[in-house]
């Protein structure tokens, strides 16, 4: 009985181990999954990473989080850390 609650808390810890290590791109953030659109409405949509070196460019600050909205006019929905400190909601066409 005990091997198995062994070996049951192995696994366990060796699945949150390998959770813990995936990188993240912007840490913290949360995004909508593309994959489950079509190729082309992918090439449609920018990529977050260029929006946000648009927003540093433009504003200053940095990448809180963001998440895109899909629909018609997909937009991103940015939440940004101004340099003053100052927290903004951006949204940005997510159009090419």
């Amino acid at each position: 009985m005990w091997v198995k609650s062994l070996l049951i808390a192995v696994a366990l810890c060796a699945t949150i181990a390998s959770a813990q290590a995936a990188p993240q791109p912007f840490p913290g953030q949360w995004i909508m999954p593309v994959q489950d659109r079509g190729e082309a409405r992918q090439r449609a949509v920018r990529p977050l990473p260029e929006v946000v070196d648009s927003l540093r460019a433009q504003h200053g600050g940095e990448l809180i989080n963001a998440r895109l909205e899909d629909g018609e006019r997909p937009i991103y929905v940015i939440r940004w850390r101004m340099p003053d400190g100052q927290v903004r909601d951006f949204r940005v066409d997510a159009r090419r």
